[in-house]
């Protein structure tokens, strides 16, 4: 382990020592970015009737990744965030909770193979690399370590592809919710 706690902070202190000179962007692109995924959510929803199915399968998985599988072992791990122990720069305000693994990959990935593995791949590649670029500023604002964001990515495919694995046993629950959608008028 102790080349994993290297690797890491010779990652974190790199970008960060960077990042807090030469980036006015960090907190849109490690905090706010996030806040576009329900939005994805929401235009593959209403792109067309049979993507419905599909707006599902990504929830549902980024349920299971984030606050389900993460905070379990997060709780668990309760890992200190870099700025809390690494002596790198905290550019964003954070609380100082646990930083392993990253919820926000974990939610990220989740979508982004739930779409791959749903067999949306030019979409997927998309949230993959939106992905990839909120996780990479989470690192180099000193929010997570980079392992972190790793773990995040592993959660991320677990979750979709458990949901991808019970696809037919969830299909009452999706038929269920298209119909309440239809009731409403929202499907």
């Amino acid at each position: 382990m102790p080349t994993l706690k290297s690797w890491d902070l010779k990652i974190l202190v790199t970008l960060n020592a960077y990042f807090a000179k030469h980036s006015s962007f960090n907190k849109i692109l490690a905090e706010y970015l996030i806040y576009f995924l329900p939005v994805i959510l929401i235009v593959v929803w209403f792109w067309s009737k049979e993507s419905k199915k599909l707006a599902l399968r990504g929830l549902f998985s980024i349920i299971l990744a984030w606050p389900i599988f993460s905070t379990i072992i997060g709780k668990l791990v309760n890992r200190p965030r870099p700025f809390e122990v690494s002596g790198v720069q905290e550019l964003l305000f954070h609380r100082p909770d646990y930083s392993f693994p990253s919820d926000h990959a974990a939610a990220l990935f989740a979508l982004a193979f739930s779409f791959w593995f749903s067999g949306a791949k030019k979409l997927a590649l998309g949230v993959f690399a939106y992905a990839l670029v909120i996780s990479f500023f989470r690192v180099a604002t000193g929010i997570h370590w980079p392992s972190d964001i790793l773990a995040g990515i592993v959660i991320g495919l677990i979750a979709a592809y458990t949901i991808d694995l019970f696809d037919k046993p969830l299909n009452i629950v999706y038929n269920f919710i298209l119909k309440i959608a239809h009731f409403l008028r929202l499907a």
